[in-house]
């Protein structure tokens, strides 16, 4: 009787654990959904720009990877860069980068549409830009 017992009292943890999970799971699931974060891209001269966005109550660029010709691990930006202009809805985006990683030159980066165009180094990259947020 005492075994039933046990047995009995141990899946019924078994379920309530169980349940919890499911229920933590959900929430958190929820709490990453309104946190949500979405990137943009820019491909053109042999470099590629991955921005990660933030969408929180507005969305903000939380980061910038940069990638040269041949580097597929690319080196992350995160706060030493300035957005002057970001604005979504209409497709606008001018952002900074001053220098302070010696793997990376100074650039902007400004875009009007699906259009963009990568200074840096004397040059200008003229490229199409996705929105994909």
């Amino acid at each position: 009787m005492a075994g039933r017992v046990c047995k009995r009292a141990g899946q019924e943890a078994a379920l309530f654990l169980t349940r919890k999970h499911l229920w933590i799971t959900a929430i958190a699931t929820f709490c990453l959904a309104a946190h949500a974060t979405s990137s943009l891209s820019f491909d053109g001269g042999g470099y590629v720009l991955d921005l990660e966005i933030g969408d929180t109550d507005r969305p903000v660029v939380a980061s910038v990877t940069f990638h040269r010709l041949g580097d597929a691990q690319g080196v992350v930006l995160r706060g030493n860069f300035r957005v002057q202009v970001f604005d979504p809805r209409r497709q606008e985006l001018v952002l900074v980068y001053g220098g302070g990683d010696g793997r990376v030159e100074p650039f902007t980066l400004t875009v009007h549409g699906n259009r963009a165009s990568l200074a840096l180094a004397g040059r200008r990259i003229r490229a199409p830009f996705r929105w994909a947020m």
